[in-house]
């Protein structure tokens, strides 16, 4: 999987947590040597402006299982940013700050990204189509 978002573009773990022990279980699970960079950070989502100087691009993919990050991540880089939901599709009701977090692609696993190219996901995610076992990829 990291292998396919690699011919995409530098892909850099974006996690958050525990500073001391986040590292250790990236470090542990093998993962930091799959990509081209780690950053961890308290709140990831505070920190885009800190992602941006690290690893500049016109455009970014973020997965993530929080919609609360994707929805900061997406409020803030807004057309820059295609963001990805692995897991149950959820719609949070009105009202929900989630709910504010633009077009998103959902995958039902990680894993099933490995059938998309970078173009058809970007345009999925622009179109607000779910990308799960049933969408007609």
């Amino acid at each position: 999987m990291l292998e396919r978002f690699r011919g995409w573009g530098p892909t850099v773990i974006l996690s958050d947590g525990d500073v001391v022990f986040q590292p250790r279980k990236v470090q542990r699970s093998g993962l930091g040597d799959a990509v081209d960079g780690v950053l961890i950070y308290v709140h990831k989502e505070r920190e885009l402006d800190d992602v941006e100087q690290r690893y500049p691009a016109d455009h970014y993919v973020l997965v993530d299982d929080k919609l609360r990050v994707l929805a900061a991540v997406k409020g803030a880089w807004g057309a820059r940013v295609t963001t990805v939901f692995p897991g149950r599709a959820t719609t949070p009701r009105p009202g929900d700050p989630r709910h504010q977090s633009g077009r998103r692609s959902h995958v039902e696993r990680i894993g099933d990204l490995v059938d998309y190219d970078l173009s058809t996901l970007r345009a999925r995610a622009g179109a607000g189509v779910a990308a799960g076992p049933d969408s007609g990829r």
